[in-house]
């Protein structure tokens, strides 16, 4: 009799108001279980990091599958104040000691972007911990398609290096991040270069009245308060508060145009990272009826269901961006990390980006409108890249992820 295989997914919140991390997290659900399925493969997973709580079993529904799934902590303990919560909860810690020394396989998703040191030592920290434990146990672990980097603290770097190069399999869902490892870590010969996997999110396209050229704009809360240091952290040589007005006031200016303020990341109150405050004000601010806040998005599906009825399309946060171009609606990401640069134009070979630590403002709100009067054109270019690229990646992952789902690794 086959032996229930048993698997963790960590960094892969499913209770998170970023629709971005939850793409992410449902469409690393998803495939586990589909190919689990479709190969008979008996299999529990366990999910860290899910603000849920301990009870036996959870299911999430997902394109019409309900899919079970468990619950997991971190049984060692790398602070004082995990170490006192893992003491107070023993039994819990026991639990989890007991899943990870059976597991047969971690798989870390990193949040798509954060297994770097751009947002701060303390997140990075936060994603290596699974890396670290896994080890730890002497389990083998798989990075799943995510932006590998940049760094710019050594001691960071070093930290990422080695977990790299313990790594069972390295996915990058970028050209540069393949890049980065190739030259980094040489001696790390399973690496692979693959695509962010929320272009594989299902969605139904959502109707609009054809009477209007429906235009969506994702404003970002974080990048609007200039990072989480509010002193523009992201070393942007645009102004990006300039830039959003004159794009407000562009596309307000054509009378055929309904604006959709788009939302990707929500909360239910105000604070650095809520993109739906930002929009809510400016919507109020604007006051006029061509202005349209889209729905507060209960899931990525959600959102990617809103953004594919759209004629068009700007975004700031990534995955509001991937969800337009998998869908097949013209997009311009406006950039403010490596990680959209890797993804759109060396991955992609999609050219229409605006990058704000490299471009003015002048120069971003001419991109905008370049694209804009030629995204008929853009549209094509776009199936041809999901017909070609996207669908060889997706192909890729599914029959990688299937040898290692499959295998007695």
């Amino acid at each position: 009799m086959q032996k229930k295989k048993t698997y963790i997914l960590a960094n892969a919140p499913i209770i998170n108001g970023n629709r971005g991390c939850l793409a992410l997290s449902y469409c690393a659900i998803y495939m586990i279980d589909y190919i689990c399925k479709k190969n008979g493969i008996d299999y529990k997973l366990y999910l860290t990091d899910t603000q849920l709580k301990k009870t036996s079993e959870h299911t999430i529904q997902i394109n019409n599958t309900t899919i079970t799934f468990y619950t997991c902590n971190y049984p060692i303990a790398y602070t004082w104040k995990s170490l006192l919560i893992s003491i107070s909860k023993f039994r819990e810690t026991l639990r989890s000691w007991r899943i990870f020394k059976n597991v047969d396989v971690v798989f870390d998703i990193g949040q798509g972007d954060s297994f770097s040191d751009i947002y701060g030592r303390k997140r990075f920290e936060m994603i290596d911990k699974i890396h670290k434990t896994a080890r730890f146990f002497h389990k083998p672990y798989i990075l799943l398609p995510q932006t590998i980097g940049p760094f710019s603290n050594h001691n960071i770097q070093k930290l990422a290096n080695k977990t790299i190069s313990k790594a069972k399999l390295v996915m990058s869902r970028d050209k540069t991040s393949f890049d980065y490892v190739n030259k980094q870590v040489k001696f790390q010969k399973s690496v692979y270069e693959y695509i962010d996997i929320a272009f594989f999110l299902p969605f139904k396209k959502k109707n609009f009245n054809p009477n209007y050229i429906h235009v969506g704009l994702n404003i970002s809360a974080l990048l609007w308060h200039g990072g989480y240091s509010k002193d523009n952290q992201f070393d942007l040589k645009s102004d990006y508060n300039i830039i959003i007005r004159q794009v407000l006031d562009y596309f307000l200016s054509i009378p055929n145009v309904t604006l959709h303020l788009v939302p990707h990341v929500v909360n239910h109150s105000r604070n650095i990272e809520n993109d739906y405050a930002v929009s809510f004000d400016l919507q109020k601010e604007i006051n006029n009826e061509r202005v349209v806040l889209s729905p507060l998005f209960l899931s990525p599906i959600d959102a990617k269901d809103y953004i594919s009825g759209l004629d068009f399309f700007v975004g700031s946060r990534m995955h509001s961006t991937i969800a337009a171009f998998s869908s097949g609606v013209p997009v311009v990401p406006i950039s403010y990390s490596r990680k959209f640069n890797g993804l759109f134009i060396d991955t992609l070979g999609y050219e229409y980006l605006a990058d704000m630590k490299q471009d003015s403002s002048e120069r971003v709100l001419n991109m905008i409108k370049s694209v804009f009067e030629h995204r008929l054109q853009v549209k094509d270019i776009i199936k041809d890249r999901l017909d070609g690229i996207v669908e060889q990646k997706k192909r890729k992952f599914y029959k990688d992820l299937s040898e290692i789902l499959i295998s007695q690794i």
